[in-house]
């Protein structure tokens, strides 16, 4: 997990007046405590957020992104700047995920497709907007159930953490065209188990 991935898109820090996550790192691996706070500050939202709708399991999830952080600690002195820390951190947070479902011998499911978020509900929205979202979810988090592991993976990525598709094969370490085959037949399932509920056509 302390490799980082071959990604294409160079390190960015939020702000200018920020310190890069290749400063905060090299801070981190020297062993300033403030540094790695500001890192586990940074990410630990988006890499918690990923294996939520990855697992299905908000306790899981937030084991997992624990981990992924102490593993990025760790390692921080490996981290090479050229590379972005996020796409890192997904790619060990998958890896765990993945392992934990090995040793457990279960799939585990996500609660989120195409657009939907876990955000909390806007004041504006009424009663019957939150519990047709709240029903909608149910239904998606069901027919989650039924891909493969590298299709939530891909979905969740792609859809959920707004990645390209190169990012999202960056992080599952794959081929680009792996990365649209499990996109597109994981949409394909979703609107077949989804159909017959939704109304949602299969062309």
């Amino acid at each position: 997990e302390s490799a980082a991935p071959k990604a294409v898109e160079p390190d960015g820090a939020p702000g200018s007046a920020e310190p890069t996550d290749g400063e905060l790192a090299r801070r981190t691996a020297e062993g300033d405590h403030a540094a790695a706070t500001a890192l586990i500050e940074r990410y630990q939202q988006p890499v918690r957020a990923f294996l939520r709708r990855l697992t299905g399991r908000a306790d899981v999830a937030d084991d997992l992104a624990q981990e992924t952080m102490l593993r990025m600690l760790k390692h921080a002195d490996r981290y090479d700047p050229k590379y972005p820390m996020r796409t890192w951190l997904l790619t060990i947070a998958r890896r765990l995920s993945i392992n934990l479902g090995r040793k457990a011998g279960s799939r585990v499911a996500s609660t989120e497709y195409l657009g939907m978020r876990s955000e909390e509900n806007d004041p504006a929205d009424t009663a019957a907007e939150h519990d047709a979202r709240a029903a909608l979810r149910d239904q998606l988090a069901a027919a989650m159930q039924h891909l493969s592991e590298p299709q939530r993976a891909a979905i969740a990525l792609f859809h959920q953490q707004d990645m390209s598709v190169e990012q999202v094969a960056d992080v599952m370490e794959v081929p680009v065209g792996t990365v649209k085959s499990h996109l597109h037949r994981g949409r394909a399932a979703m609107r077949k188990i989804l159909g017959p509920q939704m109304g949602i056509s299969e062309s």
